[in-house]
């Protein structure tokens, strides 16, 4: 043998065997596996012991691995299982997630991290490891429970979701700036090579594997399912975006087929086999020397990610109907991150757009996330131990805000009038709202353009062009802005009257309508309010006289959403007094004392 594959031989040996000892050390001592393979990547990796230092070739077998990886996501995911869902589990996953995302861009923003980094920042820290929960749900004997079930459908929607900002932010990386034209650009593109990918698989591929199946050869549909993912892996390459997201929309094509569970069968050895290598591959990339530099300001990021996290989930699960013991299940579970944070931070460092200290940040992440798990379930309620060590007064406001939108979902969808409303005004809704988006986009877009012209033509103005077409934008955008909170009183107005004829009895009707009426207004305008700080901000960030605009705007938006926030909390303490509360406790299936 050459001296090449000597070495790639040997460096295989290590990845596996060495893998293996770390993780046989943390189940020892009942810690998650990964983080064995992490570390033992760190100790012999170019950054440790230097037992390994061929970075290039650590970088493939990382990418390798990722593309695996992917693949067997695809194959596990599928439409079907996301119709079978339901739009109410749906919308947990989707509550959660925003939650986390938003609350990671406005902390990593406040650091002063660009806007590509803040992104990144929020994929890494909303996506949690579908591995590392599932395998909790199991150790704790929960498989034969709805929690497990809700389990499954937030990690199916974060995995698309993670999807989606992989395509998305790895075509950033690789442009221009993130600026706002370029971001609709980008969504557009990544769509539409999903769409037309996904949509001509589906018709070709099943009918592709179902002529291999014919062959009566054991092996081909297995050897055919791998040579389709790493084709579209190539194809995605070649036209500029991931060779991963490739790879995973092959893997959802082929779980539309009749074959799938064997090919899944056969290829999940394979997720094994390059699953260790990806995480000691990752091991070995990160900077050691770099941990102490970045280990003050992951203290924060963990926290965020924790509570975050755990707060997220709980305000989801409540949502779709779970009590508080059931809801704080699924919030602890769901805390630790994993593979898909890696493949985020990987795509970020290799795109030269971010920071590198995003790795190690993103390896301190992980570990604390994965290693409070058996903290968490000691110190909050759960289904495996109800005694809680946390005050449940912290937890019932919060609880009581979700069980409320649960009531009002189920009160709402039985509501014909409402539904009409809400199919005559939603439509105007999003359309003034693209309008905005609209006027900004193209405004940004001509800029210079109109900057250039009019110093050209020499009108004397008293300001500068650039504030004056700041000016201009906000004149223009005022119109579809006040239009869009004329459709969401009239939308808080109609499901104020809703619940009050459902909800409250007859006879305190006029005593609890206007803080009921005060309270759908403030959950509508906060949610409102950071739509526009998202759409906006990106714009007034390119502004290069006025720096600090978008911090500005970030701390009104931020201001006025904790001062609703407030407000609604006083509410709920105002209606917790009365038949509401009442109303909304006594469905409960174990309600806990305040």
């Amino acid at each position: 043998m050459t001296v090449e594959v000597t070495d790639f031989l040997a460096l295989l040996a290590l990845l596996l065997g060495g893998g293996m000892i770390g993780a046989g050390i943390m189940k020892k001592i009942k810690f998650p596996t990964i983080i064995g393979f992490i570390l033992i990547g760190m100790i012999a990796g170019p950054y440790g012991l230097g037992i390994v230092d061929d970075v290039e070739l650590i970088n493939l077998l990382a990418e390798l691995g990722i593309i695996i990886l992917l693949f067997v996501v695809g194959l596990e995911f599928s439409l079907q299982k996301l119709r079978q869902a339901g739009i109410k589990s749906i919308l947990v996953g989707m509550t959660e997630l925003s939650i986390m995302f938003f609350l990671s861009y406005i902390g990593a923003f406040s650091f002063g991290w660009s806007h590509l980094e803040a992104l990144y920042l929020a994929g890494i820290l909303s996506i949690s490891s579908t591995a590392i929960s599932l395998r909790i749900m199991r150790d704790l004997k929960l498989v034969k429970t709805k929690e497990f079930n809700t389990v499954i459908t937030i990690l199916i929607v974060e995995d698309l979701a993670a999807v989606l900002l992989l395509v998305i932010l790895g075509n950033a990386s690789d442009g221009a700036d993130l600026d706002f034209t370029g971001v609709g650009i980008l969504v557009l593109q990544s769509l539409t090579f999903f769409v037309i990918a996904l949509g001509l698989g589906i018709k070709l591929v099943p009918k592709l594997l179902e002529k291999i199946h014919d062959l009566d050869i054991p092996e081909a549909p297995f050897i055919t399912a791998l040579a389709l993912g790493f084709g579209l892996a190539v194809l995605a390459h070649f036209l500029g975006q991931s060779s991963a997201i490739g790879a995973f929309i092959m893997g959802m094509i082929i779980a539309s087929s009749k074959h799938s569970e064997k090919i899944t069968k056969k290829v999940l050895p394979l997720r094994d086999f390059f699953g260790v290598i990806f995480f000691v591959s990752i091991g070995m990339l990160v900077n050691i020397m770099a941990i102490p530099e970045v280990a003050l300001i992951s203290i924060p990021i963990v926290i965020l990610a924790v509570i975050g996290k755990f707060i997220g989930n709980f305000f989801g699960a409540t949502i779709g109907g779970h009590n508080v013991t059931g809801a704080s299940t699924i919030g602890t579970v769901m805390v630790p991150r994993g593979e898909f944070s890696f493949i985020m931070a990987k795509q970020a460092v290799d795109g030269g757009s971010v920071r590198d200290t995003l790795y190690p940040v993103t390896m301190l992440v992980t570990l604390a996330t994965m290693l409070c798990i058996p903290l968490l379930l000691k110190v909050l309620p759960t289904l495996t131990n109800k005694e809680s060590l946390v005050p449940m007064r912290l937890l019932n406001p919060i609880f009581i805000v979700g069980k409320f939108l649960h009531k009002l979902m189920n009160s709402l969808d039985e509501d014909h009038q409402f539904n009409k409303m809400l199919r005559e005004h939603g439509p105007k809704f999003f359309v003034n709202l693209m309008i905005v988006i609209a006027i900004l986009a193209i405004i940004d877009y001509f800029n210079d353009y109109i900057v250039t012209i009019m110093a050209q033509i020499g009108i004397p103005l008293a300001i500068e062009p650039e504030v004056l077409l700041t000016i201009v934008s906000v004149l223009l955008i005022i119109y579809p802005v006040i239009a869009m909170l004329g459709k969401i009183e009239k939308l808080v107005t109609n499901m104020s009257d809703v619940l009050s004829t459902k909800l409250i009895p007859a006879d305190t009707q006029k005593i609890e309508e206007k803080p009921l009426h005060r309270l759908l207004r403030n959950i509508f305008f906060v949610g409102f309010i950071l739509i526009l700080v998202a759409v906006i901000q990106p714009y007034v960030g390119d502004i290069e006289f006025l720096p600090f605009l978008p911090f500005i705007i970030s701390g009104i938006g931020l201001a006025i959403a904790v001062l609703l926030i407030a407000d609604s909390v006083f509410v709920f303490q105002k209606l917790s007094h009365g038949h509401i509360m009442e109303s909304l406790l006594k469905e409960d299936e174990n309600p806990e004392p305040e």
